[in-house]
């Protein structure tokens, strides 16, 4: 497993935003910011696909609500917070999500909704439990197989499969 980022903010100062409207796929967003976070992933996920894994057309099609590469057996799953965008890539189905750790929230009360009781949650305890809900969602299924880990002392990651995830992984800053 590879997963791929960009700094959002080092990226959209380096590319012309008209040549990253080309990879709309013409999904809405009330929001500006949300928009050019969706089409970052877009972009990520083809040209890693292209550079990393010789995909020559890493056409992307959705496939009951997940996006995958058209004719192609790579699995990847997109994710987004504040400044960075990530891609991850296997070799089986997974999902992934990325979350900025903020400290204003009430980590105790949102857990609480989920039906989680824990007397003081941890600022780590919440963003585990948040990115392992998110990324299974993404992954569609119920999961076999997951990790949770810093990206940096601001940003969590978790990846989940429905198979055992066997395989060496690393994360790859790209510009």
């Amino acid at each position: 497993m590879k997963i791929f980022y960009i700094k959002k903010d080092k990226f959209l100062n380096n590319i012309k935003i008209e040549d990253l409207k080309k990879f709309s796929d013409g999904k809405v967003y009330k929001s500006n910011d949300k928009y050019l976070e969706h089409l970052c992933g877009l972009y990520l996920a083809k040209n890693v696909a292209k550079k990393f894994y010789g995909i020559s057309n890493p056409e992307i099609e959705i496939r009951n609500f997940k996006p995958f590469l058209k004719d192609n057996n790579l699995y990847f799953s997109i994710s987004h917070s504040a400044n960075i965008v990530a891609v991850a890539f296997h070799n089986e189905n997974i999902g992934f999500d990325i979350e900025q750790c903020k400290t204003s929230r009430d980590y105790k009360k949102i857990l609480e909704r989920f039906n989680i009781k824990k007397e003081n949650p941890t600022k780590e305890d919440f963003y585990k439990f948040w990115t392992l809900h998110e990324a299974g969602i993404k992954l569609g299924t119920n999961y076999v197989s997951s990790f949770t880990m810093p990206l940096t002392d601001d940003y969590i990651l978790s990846c989940v499969s429905d198979e055992i995830m066997v395989s060496q992984f690393q994360i790859i800053e790209c510009c």
